[in-house]
């Protein structure tokens, strides 16, 4: 069948180029690159056409993981990242079961006192659930 060789160089698109061109930024701002050569790369990469062409352009800057820290994210299959934390996922473990215990003391005082229908309880033990399953996932990935 055609000119397919394995572990040939892959087509990219314009997400890939993208991406190289803010990373080309980041060394820019760092330092690392000067104004002549970061112009210069921008051209090479808007011109890219495999992603050897891309690998091309960073050969002599420091890869993903020295850039951005020891934290830094590499692009799953297709470019697709982990999602960053949510602000419930910031918070200690402690304060969220607080919370929870506050939440469920005053659905049971609506429900007892009131005669509100136990809507709250309900609430609170769906919220629980998905932000239980959310950490687990969050610590196996």
């Amino acid at each position: 069948m055609g000119d397919e060789r394995p572990g040939g160089p892959i087509r990219i698109g314009d997400s890939e180029r993208e991406d190289a061109i803010k990373r080309l930024g980041e060394h820019y701002e760092a330092g690392r690159l000067s104004a002549e050569e970061h112009a210069e790369r921008i051209d090479q990469a808007l011109q890219a056409k495999t992603d050897a062409d891309l690998a091309a352009l960073f050969t002599d800057l420091p890869g993903a993981r020295q850039a951005g820290g020891p934290k830094a994210q590499q692009p799953g299959p297709f470019g697709a990242r982990r999602p960053e934390k949510g602000p419930l996922g910031r918070l200690p473990f402690p304060l969220l079961v607080a919370i929870g215990v506050v939440g469920l003391l005053a659905s049971i005082a609506c429900v007892v006192g009131a005669g509100h229908p136990p809507v709250l309880p309900f609430a609170l033990i769906v919220a629980a659930v998905f932000i239980i399953r959310k950490r687990r996932m969050e610590r196996r990935a």
